[in-house]
């Protein structure tokens, strides 16, 4: 699992850098576009890095659960996590090309962001605490 993550949270880093640089060449640096429009790809850009750090934290400090309970809580957590840098990219490409503000990709995503990691705190409390095993470095 931790490897999955880490591996979705290097692949959303790129795509926020290739996302900025979408905005850069495409769009002029979104130089002159509507607020509106603007706000919304630059929103969903910094929701994609979002996404990616949250992604590598858990790569570099997810630990399952030995209780069966708690360990599919984290897993159910971290599969919505993983789906998140999708959701964002879906997002900067779709909703500002939307009237109004709407946020259909964006929106469920934050929710669902909040709610898988809130799972894992939630887990991390439930889960009895690591064994020491004398000053070695844990993975």
């Amino acid at each position: 699992m931790r490897r999955l993550h880490l591996a979705v949270g290097m692949l959303a880093l790129l795509v926020f850098i290739l996302t900025g640089q979408y905005m850069d060449r495409v769009h002029d640096h979104l130089t002159g576009m509507p607020d509106g429009p603007r706000l919304l790809y630059r929103s969903a850009h910094i929701y994609l890095l979002f996404a990616a750090l949250l992604n590598l934290l858990l790569g570099a400090y997810l630990r399952l659960a030995d209780q069966r309970g708690v360990r599919l809580l984290q897993q159910a957590a971290s599969a919505v996590l993983l789906t998140l840098p999708v959701l964002f990219t879906i997002a900067f490409f779709r909703e500002p090309a939307l009237a109004g503000l709407e946020r259909p990709w964006a929106r469920p995503a934050i929710y669902l962001s909040v709610a898988a990691v809130l799972a894992h705190v939630l887990a991390q409390r439930q889960a009895p605490p690591p064994r020491s095993n004398g000053g070695q470095a844990r993975e």
